[in-house]
């Protein structure tokens, strides 16, 4: 082996040490769980039950949001010891350490912005289409999408259709796209898709 091949085996991961570091996703994520704590009273309503508070819509999101806020916390606690040996302690550019930062949760904030998509899509396309849509997207980007995958796909919302329309009785709101067709098809879809 030559001295260059020495010096490569001997020298530590520095992308590693540097994602090990980089706390900027913890920041966003306290900031984005602070200010959607603070907006809770306005968005969720307080609803007069004999359950308990316990079944409060709220609840779960509060609860959520406040176990996401605390370890977020922990991390920028962390971040702010390491703050000498941080980008922005070294006087880096604060935007590209973002970016970099933001870069190795790329697949989570595309999956979240899907789910975001796929949530407003409900009121426009129906929760069939809307579903179907969704992890169909979900399995290109994954790669598996074949056709195997793509039947059980298919079978799995017709199944979910099945366990919270007919089962459980749990009904969303009418779809735009279904008030195109005529009355009975309509009420039809409404209903079942």
């Amino acid at each position: 082996m030559n001295n260059d091949t020495l010096k490569q085996l001997e020298a530590p991961d520095s992308d590693g040490a540097l994602e090990d570091r980089s706390y900027g996703i913890y920041w966003f994520l306290l900031l984005v769980s602070l200010v959607l704590l603070c907006l809770i009273p306005d968005q969720a309503a307080w609803v007069d039950t004999k359950r308990g508070w316990y079944t409060q819509p709220m609840i779960g999101s509060t609860l959520g949001l406040v176990v996401m806020a605390m370890f977020s916390l922990i991390r920028v606690v962390q971040s702010l010891k390491d703050f000498r040996n941080s980008p922005i302690g070294r006087g880096d550019n604060t935007v590209e350490m973002v970016f970099d930062g933001l870069d190795s949760f790329r697949t989570a904030l595309v999956s979240s912005l899907l789910f975001f998509l796929y949530v407003q899509s409900l009121e426009l396309l129906g929760f069939m289409l809307s579903t179907a849509i969704f992890t169909t997207v979900l399995l290109w980007l994954s790669r598996l999408l074949n056709r195997t995958w793509l039947i059980a796909n298919l079978l799995t919302v017709a199944a979910l259709i099945l366990i919270f329309r007919v089962g459980l009785h749990i009904w969303l709101p009418d779809a735009w796209l279904y008030s195109l067709l005529p009355d009975n098809l309509s009420d039809l879809a409404n209903q079942y898709l």
